[in-house]
């Protein structure tokens, strides 16, 4: 068994790409003010939506981060709580939730892209973390895989990604 993972995994990776993809974006929303503006919704409307994706979020974000910490430190694979809905609930919360709240919340379409280069970029950085945990518990997470989706939460989508 090798090395054991940072409790971050590849979080600060992730972390890092969507901060310079966000700032790039929010860069041109701010140049070409208002040509990003959304129009066709009302802006009351999009608020609300936003903040009821971050209040979602962050529960969803504090739960699963508390989770892990637990198990990380008990070096156990967790499977259990929020985890039964998504393998990966923390960055679900931000890519899901937390994100295309604030996105909504600024008024910029081209912003709402983020959340889904978030989605792109962790599809290709999470099979770092997928190698490494089926290395450590085996059959157990590779059972788990099989059975919880990725990303996106149970009734969000039916099959693992």
């Amino acid at each position: 068994m090798g090395k054991k993972m940072s409790i971050l995994g590849i979080g600060h990776i992730f972390i890092l790409l969507t901060i310079l993809y966000g700032t790039i974006v929010l860069f041109i929303t701010i140049y070409y003010y208002p040509f990003f503006q959304i129009q066709i919704i009302p802006y009351y409307l999009m608020n609300s939506l936003g903040i009821v994706f971050i209040v979602i979020g962050l529960p969803f974000l504090i739960i699963s981060a508390i989770a892990i910490m637990h198990a990380y430190n008990s070096d156990r694979l967790v499977t259990d709580g929020i985890y039964r809905c998504c393998r990966n609930p923390i960055y679900t919360a931000w890519t899901v939730f937390i994100v295309p709240g604030i996105a909504l919340l600024t008024n910029s379409w081209i912003i709402l892209t983020v959340p889904i280069f978030m989605y792109v970029a962790l599809r290709f950085l999470i099979t770092k973390e997928e190698v490494y945990l089926s290395e450590r518990f085996g059959s157990v997470y590779l059972d788990y895989k099989k059975s919880v989706p990725c990303i996106l939460p149970y009734g969000l989508m039916k099959k693992n990604v």
